[in-house]
């Protein structure tokens, strides 16, 4: 039972970390595409991929491939942000963005968020 409990509690943080990020690409977004909420972007985007490094052995083998996807995204997304940043050294109001191939995995992300569900449903 433990290990259900420290997936779903995995999965909250995880499913709260992704929110996040979502709002704060919206306000990058929004804001102009700057490096200020780029720098806000990144946090919860580092945030995501700690916790998949750390924990995301807890996630079920089901989950498995759907967590890769999201780390190889970030992992990605995050090497580009550093290239970028490490070229031209923005300030806040600079225009900061970059080309990506490795889209946002959303189904992956989905699939997370229906067993979360599924689980807080069966609680």
């Amino acid at each position: 039972m433990m290990e259900k409990d420290e997936q779903t509690a995995l999965l909250k943080e995880l499913l709260d970390q992704l929110e996040s990020s979502k709002l704060a690409y919206q306000q990058y977004l929004a804001g102009g595409k700057t490096f200020r909420f780029a720098q806000e972007l990144k946090k919860y985007n580092s945030a995501i991929m700690l916790l998949l490094q750390t924990k995301g052995h807890l996630l079920s083998d089901a989950l498995q491939q759907d967590a890769a996807a999201l780390l190889f995204h970030y992992h990605a997304w995050t090497t580009k942000w550093e290239q970028l940043a490490a070229a031209i050294h923005p300030q806040p109001d600079d225009l900061f963005v970059f080309e990506n191939d490795v889209t946002f995995p959303r189904q992956a992300a989905g699939n997370l968020e229906a067993v979360y569900l599924n689980l807080q449903a069966k609680t």
